[in-house]
C-alpha cells in the first residue's frame, strides 16, 4: 500500500518533518537535534549542548497528537463507539490510522513520512512461523504473537470491515487490507502512547486509548534512560531526568521491561547486560513437568 507520505516523498523527510512540527506548535529545545547519524537505531534524538537534569527538551501541544479525537473522522469514530468496543481497544486508534495513513491530504503526511515501511520495525509477527517457534522457543513470544494474530484477524473481519462497509467514501478494503491493519498494530505496538490515570481514577476507569505523540516517539529506549515523558492538560514535554553529554542520545523509557517483552512489542532488545529489567518467565507447566521427573 502506498501512502500520501510515500507518493509525496522527500529525498529528506525529516526536514519536511520539522517543518510540520514548527507548523504545528511543536517546541524543541535548540540543544537537542534528531539524526539518524549517532543514534542506536533509526532516528534518535542526541545531545547538541549539554544539558542538566530537568531542562524540556521539547514540548508538544495536545493538538499536534494523533488519536481517535484529533482524526479528521473523530466524528465518526464518536458517532460508533459502541460498535468498535474491542478486547484490545486500539481499534479506533486503528481507524484512524488507516484513514490518516492513506489520505494524501492529511494532516499528518509529514509525521507518517519517517516510516516509508512500517515491516522495518522487525517484530516478530512478521517474522516466519517456522523461524520464530525455532529461535523464540521458550520465551513465550511465539505463544503471545499467535494470540495476538488471532486478534487482529478477530477484530479486522468482525469490527473493521462492518465499519468500513457503512464508510465506503472513507475506506475501501482493497486499500485499507488486513495487511495494512497488522502493519499498523506493530506501528502502535512500537510508538504509542498511553497516557496514566490520575490515582483517584485508578479504581474506576479503564486505561486511557493509546495515541501518537510525534518527536516523543523518535526516542529509543534503554533500562538506563535520561529523559521522561510529563503529562499537563495542555501539552506533554520530555524532560532530562539527568545530565547529558554533548553527543550523546537521548534515551526515553517504555516502562519496565524484560527483552522478551521487548523484543515481542518493540521489535528489539538490549543487549546484556544493559537491561536491569531483564527475566526469564518459567511456565507453570514446565516447573510441573520438571517436579514430576524427579
Amino acid at each position: 500500500v502506498e501512502s500520501g507520505a510515500q507518493r509525496k516523498s522527500s529525498a529528506d523527510p525529516l526536514s519536511g518533518f520539522l517543518a510540520w512540527c514548527r507548523r504545528a506548535g511543536v517546541e524543541l529545545n535548540p540543544k537537542v537535534r534528531l539524526s539518524r547519524e549517532g543514534a542506536v537505531a533509526g532516528y534518535g534524538m542526541l545531545a547538541a549542548e549539554e544539558l542538566e537534569a530537568g531542562e524540556v527538551l521539547f514540548t508538544i501541544p495536545r493538538t499536534a497528537l494523533l488519536s481517535q479525537h484529533t482524526t479528521s473522522i473523530h466524528a465518526l469514530l464518536e458517532e460508533a463507539e459502541e460498535s468498535l468496543q474491542s478486547q484490545s481497544g486500539w481499534v479506533p486508534l486503528l481507524l484512524a490510522l488507516l484513514h490518516e495513513y492513506t489520505a494524501s491530504n492529511s494532516h499528518w503526511q509529514p509525521y507518517f513520512s519517517l516510516w516509508q515501511d512500517f515491516r522495518s520495525l522487525d517484530h516478530p509477527m512478521f517474522w516466519p512461523q517456522e523461524e520464530r517457534t525455532r529461535l523464540l522457543q521458550g520465551t513465550g513470544i511465539p505463544e503471545a504473537v499467535d494470540k495476538d494474530l488471532a486478534n487482529i484477524h478477530l477484530e479486522y473481519n468482525s469490527i473493521i470491515l462492518p465499519f468500513m462497509e457503512t464508510h465506503p467514501n472513507i475506506f475501501d478494503p482493497k486499500l485499507h487490507t488486513l495487511e495494512l491493519y497488522k502493519e499498523l498494530v506493530a506501528f502502535v505496538m512500537a510508538y504509542s502512547f498511553q497516557e496514566p490515570l490520575e490515582e483517584e481514577d485508578e479504581d474506576e476507569k479503564g486505561p486511557n486509548p493509546p495515541m501518537m505523540v510525534p518527536v516523543a516517539d523518535i526516542l529509543n529506549h534503554i533500562a538506563n534512560h535520561n529523559a521522561n515523558l510529563e503529562y499537563s492538560p495542555q501539552c506533554l514535554r520530555m524532560v532530562t531526568t539527568q545530565p547529558v553529554g554533548k553527543g550523546q542520545e537521548i534515551f526515553n523509557t517504555y516502562g519496565q521491561m524484560a527483552n522478551w517483552q521487548l523484543l515481542h512489542m518493540y521489535g528489539f532488545a538490549e543487549p546484556y547486560p544493559g537491561n536491569t529489567h531483564d527475566t526469564a518467565d518459567i511456565q507453570m507447566v514446565t516447573l510441573r513437568r520438571a517436579a514430576l521427573q524427579r
